[in-house]
């Protein structure tokens, strides 16, 4: 699963990405995530995330790694497992903010693979539900900082 998208956000880069680094804020931006807290400050997270991919739900706690803490840039790798479904859930989170007129631009690009019975469903439903995801974590961010 592959998702990218390019926003347009009505605020400077700064509070763009005083807003990435920003754990509550983060998780009310998140679809899913109902957990996190910081283990070791920008450099790694705990979180669980609740999703539901067609008929079967799931609850997997992640471990968060931050992987390049450039200015402009960030990525992020995210690993978990739900026990009860043996599900596993693997993923990679590239951002870049950029200045964009008055505002700024974010570029979001994730990757990821889900293993077990979740990844049984298809790699159309999962590519689907996290389009959907990213689509609204788009949404929730520009109400959150406002662009």
């Amino acid at each position: 699963m592959r998702v990218t998208r390019e926003l347009a956000l009505a605020v400077a880069p700064e509070l763009v990405w005083r807003a990435l680094w920003d754990v509550p804020r983060m998780v009310a931006c998140v679809p899913g995530c109902v957990d996190a807290r910081e283990v070791e400050p920008h450099r790694r997270y705990a979180a669980r995330m609740s999703q539901r991919v067609g008929p079967i739900a799931l609850s997997v706690p992640l471990d968060i790694r931050v992987t390049e803490p450039a200015p402009g840039h960030l990525a992020l790798d995210a690993r978990g497992r739900d026990g009860l479904l043996a599900a596993e859930v693997q993923m990679s989170v590239r951002l870049a903010v950029e200045a964009a007129g008055a505002g700024s631009r974010l570029a979001v690009e994730a990757e990821g693979r889900v293993l077990g019975k979740l990844g049984a469903l298809g790699a159309g439903v999962i590519q689907r539900r996290a389009e959907e995801l990213i689509d609204e974590f788009a949404s929730r961010l520009r109400g959150a900082i406002g662009g």
